[in-house]
């Protein structure tokens, strides 16, 4: 029996963790000592599957991991004290951002330790399966939302060559059954637009406005790469009088006029603001990213959004990525699919530091490979590989469109 958290915590090698769990510490504990942790048994997950069907792939996995982890009483604590921050929807969001995860020694690789945080994912399958059964969704969006987790143990074998899982506040999605596939795209629901407005005008002419971002000088978030420096650094902000509206436009180029522009009343009218109810696009690896594909994916999704989601009344579609970065189409030409897809996006400069690039076509989101030994098996690898030898990156943006 541990007798403080703290001293729980370092046994466990977690170095950072909620300070909520001072609070609940007691009680986990208590129960601990009383029932043990239900995931540490590799039965749970045969029930699991066989009930939901959610470990088609790597069920093995999750059960060896269950019993390394209960060979180790300070990993199993842990995992009892991670089930019950998933189980707190109300502040499970607060308590993932101040915990970090027990990692094993530089350059080795630990089933309990790499898969811990996998493991308390699935503490909330059936959550998730009780939360989404009342809109009725086709089977194949169903068990796409409660087979989301497995995926975690792919997405870390990719980049650190073992199974593992170093996503759990991704994760939370898929817990909440806010995210799901449909074609050639996953469809995030419940999302918020940030950072700007959208203006219209009567000639269907429209203008973005900054608001809430910290600017470098030059027009870009600053805090990026190659915007690092804060002498004369603003605040972009969009400001309301009776009669207009007055801030820092976006540029084609996602980048922001350091200049105001003023735009009246009389003929301008807000139709996408902050905090706006979006439909947010993500781009799983794999499949192509035809126009066709797209145009298809985007009719069936919102036929979908119509059918079985009534209740959300978005304003417009979104998409946080990398592939939002209109340099992409100077270095692929307008007619590459990736260059297409991002043409029907308006792009909005977010801070960044340009590492998705590296996380999702090198599979090197730690950067600790040298630029000069990035692999150049494709075109497109090549090319961004030059890109950011030159000195550049490929920022991740926002782009929006209705």
């Amino acid at each position: 029996m541990y007798k403080s958290i703290e001293e729980l915590m370092q046994a466990a090698g977690c170095a950072a963790y909620p300070a909520r769990w001072n609070e609940i510490f007691d009680t986990v504990m208590g129960d601990f000592d009383k029932n043990g942790c239900f995931l540490t048994d590799p039965a749970y997950y045969d029930m699991l599957h066989e009930k939901y069907g959610v470990l088609n792939k790597h069920l093995e996995v999750f059960k060896e991991a269950a019993v390394e982890v209960g060979k180790r009483e300070p990993l199993a604590r842990l995992l009892a004290l991670l089930v019950a921050t998933l189980r707190d929807r109300e502040h499970v969001s607060a308590d993932l951002k101040e915990f970090k995860a027990p990692m094993p020694p530089e350059g080795t690789r630990d089933l309990a330790v790499d898969m811990l945080t996998g493991l308390a994912l699935f503490a909330m399958v059936p959550y998730t399966a009780q939360k989404i059964a009342p809109r009725n969704l086709p089977k194949y969006i169903s068990d796409y939302i409660l087979q989301n987790c497995e995926m975690c143990v792919d997405y870390f074998k990719a980049r650190y060559g073992a199974p593992g899982c170093n996503l759990i506040g991704w994760y939370q999605l898929a817990i909440e059954g806010e995210l799901f596939r449909v074609g050639r795209l996953e469809i995030q629901i419940c999302a918020k637009f940030k950072g700007g407005t959208v203006f219209e005008n009567a000639k269907g002419e429209r203008v973005t406005l900054c608001h809430g971002r910290l600017l470098h000088r030059d027009g870009f978030p600053l805090g990026s790469h190659g915007y690092e420096d804060e002498e004369g650094s603003f605040e972009a902000n969009v400001t309301e009088t009776d009669s207009a509206y007055t801030g820092y436009p976006y540029l084609a180029s996602g980048h922001i006029k350091t200049d105001t522009v003023c735009l009246l009343k009389s003929e301008w009218h807000p139709i996408l603001t902050e905090g706006d109810p979006v439909v947010s696009l993500h781009i799983p690896a794999g499949g192509g990213l035809t126009p066709e594909i797209v145009d298809e994916t985007l009719v069936e999704a919102k036929k979908v959004l119509a059918t079985y989601y009534p209740d959300f009344k978005y304003k417009a579609f979104v998409c946080s990525s990398w592939m939002m970065d209109p340099q992409l189409v100077e270095m692929l030409g307008p007619d590459a699919n990736i260059s297409k897809f991002c043409s029907r996006f308006t792009p909005m400069a977010q801070k960044s530091q340009g590492n998705a690039v590296m996380n999702f076509i090198f599979f090197d989101p730690d950067r600790k490979i040298p630029l000069s030994d990035l692999p150049e098996d494709t075109r497109f690898q090549r090319a961004l590989k030059q890109h950011y030898l030159g000195g550049k990156v490929i920022y991740e943006m926002l782009g929006y469109f209705f």
